[in-house]
């Protein structure tokens, strides 16, 4: 009967460590309380879900109880934490998939140190007690990997872009394969041959390179894009450059006309001529020093 204990206090750990986990990823929705409370309600109904079946059933559907659990955290995180549904799923199933990882290898040194038994998951079994206490250091890791992995995707360009599904849909299908994985060899008293685990690890490291190929790729296609607004914009500068010296050759020459009508006005005589002897009405000093006013008006112009 310690085991199951011992695998509800396991469970107890599952969630502080994701509480911690989704906040730093996603950000809590309420209060810090609130989500206390939430994280405490996914570990009782996760308990409730799991352990029964497994420890005192003999016969149990692991892929109903597995679909059950992952709908309970669905709804968790949908409830307690913010950010968008792709971004949850994304860090729910990169989670997935580093557990996974981290269970089987938890699994297979487990199973060199102790008999197995009659199935992995018994009261008063060596082995279930054994992987249960190997399996919290490698989860603590696997907790540590997993958000690395989030905030290196984060800084990543193309997150942000429409491949977002992507990232959540390549360690969704590691995650079924590791359905496949604990039903076929771990709950059929089978180990996980080291090939298999090793091919596991590397599917999941060929899903971050395609990650960071994706970014390479948004990268240089953002780069053309701010290549092609630079060259856009030169071409708008080009032109307003052009309209500029048209406009400022138009204004020379206007200045230049206008110039040369003003010395074209300094160049008359002095007078208008031999005033007629009989007279005009006016006495010719009078009419010589109005001529002179208007010279003084045109020369300040021409200066």
């Amino acid at each position: 009967m310690y085991v199951m204990v011992l695998n509800v206090f396991v469970y107890a750990h599952d969630a502080l460590m994701l509480l911690l986990y989704y906040s730093k990823t996603l950000g809590r929705r309420y209060s810090l309380k609130v989500t206390v409370l939430g994280a405490a309600g996914w570990w009782l109904v996760h308990s409730a879900v799991r352990l029964p079946a497994i420890y005192l059933s003999d016969d149990y559907n692991l892929t109903v109880i597995t679909i059950l659990q992952n709908v309970v955290m669905l709804i968790y995180l949908l409830v307690f934490y913010g950010s968008s549904v792709v971004k949850k799923l994304l860090a729910y199933m990169l989670l997935l998939s580093v557990l996974g990882i981290g269970e089987c290898a938890t699994m297979l040194l487990a199973g060199n140190l102790f008999d197995m038994g009659s199935k992995p998951l018994e009261l008063g079994s060596e082995f279930t007690a054994a992987g249960l206490l190997i399996g919290r250091p490698v989860a603590i890791l696997s907790f540590y990997i997993a958000f690395q992995i989030w905030n290196i995707l984060q800084r990543s360009i193309w997150v942000r872009g429409g491949r977002q599904w992507l990232c959540a849909l390549l360690p969704l299908s590691q995650a079924f394969l590791f359905w496949y994985l604990n039903e076929a060899y771990i709950f059929k008293v089978k180990m996980l041959p080291a090939p298999v685990l090793l091919g596991v690890i590397l599917g999941f490291a060929a899903d971050i390179y395609m990650f960071f190929i994706f970014d390479r790729a948004q990268e240089r296609e953002n780069m053309e894009e701010r290549l092609r607004l630079q060259e856009h914009l030169h071409e708008m500068e080009k032109l307003r450059y052009d309209r500029l010296c048209a406009s400022m050759e138009e204004t020379a020459r206007l200045r230049h006309d206008f110039q040369n009508y003003l010395l074209a006005l300094r160049a008359m005589p002095e007078t208008d001529g031999k005033r007629k002897e009989d007279g005009d009405g006016f006495p010719a000093e009078e009419g010589k020093s109005e001529h002179t006013d208007k010279r003084k008006g045109i020369d300040s112009l021409c200066t």
